[in-house]
């Protein structure tokens, strides 16, 4: 049952509904959280980190379509880039996360992935916008945000990260630990000082070696540190992502798309002006020397490759898509379905398909 925005109560399936109440039935299909992509960069041809608010809005509403409720919209580029990005963000954050839209996922932080990050580590990332970390910088950031950043990755190696994690945390913001060639001890080093979590698991890392665990061994083996993945069977190797969830559980795992600007169009060579061109092809948007350049594979999708290849359960799925996320971002009513709890939910065909979503008690998909 829903009363306004909240789900009021959880019937039994064979419970008579209440005389009046207006009844959807989804039966046999499976209903669950909305999930909630904390590393999303765009799609459909828009980008979070560019472009006018309406393309921002508009990415918001083709999530729906993929059982997505809630983001992070996830920003990368110059020192201007970043300003102009984060005023436009925070204006949409600040108002319900909705815009002038009240029909797609809900906005409800931002991630800026970077500029702290480590050039040797760059992945798909322009090394030019990288800069060395600075706590009064890192202020200015959050100020020009209104306080809406809530994730940032950082690369704790790098001269005076440290304290930027430590100043982050008293802002309210998630350090993540990304685009990183730290040694292990410097990544234990950084859950210590506020680091929660890290950014794509495996990839711009450092990786595990048996006599250097690298940014990835200290990722696996701390237990404060929750593990990004990108599930899109691209990303990481199936045996890699078994070992991810050996070590973490569904608990310290969170699953993101990582998606760019191309997910959702069909395949092709796009040369965005000012950008560097990229080719989509069965499912991969690579550079043209070969990187991976983000993913175009949307969260269902994803779901439904760890449980077909990988053999993960429903609950640990949405475990790992929709109630870690939302925890590490204090965000008690998302994520969960109970009684309290957010109206914010998908349903499911047999093959994981998003066949509805529903954001704050209303059909949106």
């Amino acid at each position: 049952m829903l009363q306004g925005d909240r789900i009021a109560r959880l019937l039994p399936a064979d419970e008579v509904p209440i005389a009046g109440a207006a009844v959807l039935d989804f039966r046999p299909h499976l209903l669950a959280p909305g999930t909630l992509d904390v590393h999303i960069h765009g799609g459909i041809g828009c980008s979070f980190s560019s472009g006018p608010a309406e393309d921002s809005l508009a990415v918001c509403r083709y999530l729906v379509s993929t059982g997505a409720t809630a983001l992070l919209p996830t920003i990368t580029g110059s020192w201007d880039e970043l300003l102009a990005a984060l005023t436009k963000l925070a204006g949409l954050a600040a108002g319900g996360g909705v815009g002038q839209t009240p029909d797609g996922a809900r906005i409800v932080g931002i991630h800026v992935e970077g500029p702290y990050l480590n050039p040797a580590r760059k992945g798909a990332i322009d090394p030019a916008t990288m800069r060395p970390p600075h706590v009064d910088e890192l202020r200015r950031l959050q100020n020009v945000a209104g306080g809406w950043i809530k994730m940032m990755t950082v690369a704790p190696e790098l001269p005076g990260a440290l304290a930027v994690i430590e100043e982050a945390v008293r802002l309210g913001i998630v350090p993540s630990i990304g685009h990183s060639e730290a040694p292990y001890e410097t990544v234990i080093a950084a859950a210590a000082a506020g680091a929660r979590k890290s950014t794509h698991t495996y990839n711009a890392m450092r990786p595990l070696q048996h006599r250097d665990p690298g940014t990835v061994g200290g990722i696996l083996a701390d237990d404060s540190l929750v593990a990004e993945l990108i599930a899109d069977g691209v990303h990481v190797h199936l045996g890699a992502m078994r070992v991810l969830l050996k070590a973490k559980g569904a608990p310290g795992t969170l699953l993101v798309t990582d998606a760019v600007r191309y997910a959702g169009l069909p395949d092709g060579v796009y040369e965005p002006l000012d950008r560097r061109r990229l080719t989509v092809a069965q499912g991969i948007a690579r550079m043209d020397d070969g990187t991976i350049a983000g993913s175009v594979s949307p969260m269902d999708r994803n779901l439904r490759l760890l449980r077909d290849a990988a053999g993960v359960g429903v609950a640990d799925l949405f475990t790992m898509a929709a109630a870690v996320p939302a925890g590490l971002l204090g965000l008690t009513r998302k994520g969960i379905l109970a009684a309290g709890a957010d109206a914010d939910f998908a349903v499911y065909d047999s093959g994981l398909r998003c066949m509805a979503t529903f954001v704050a008690g209303q059909r949106v998909f």
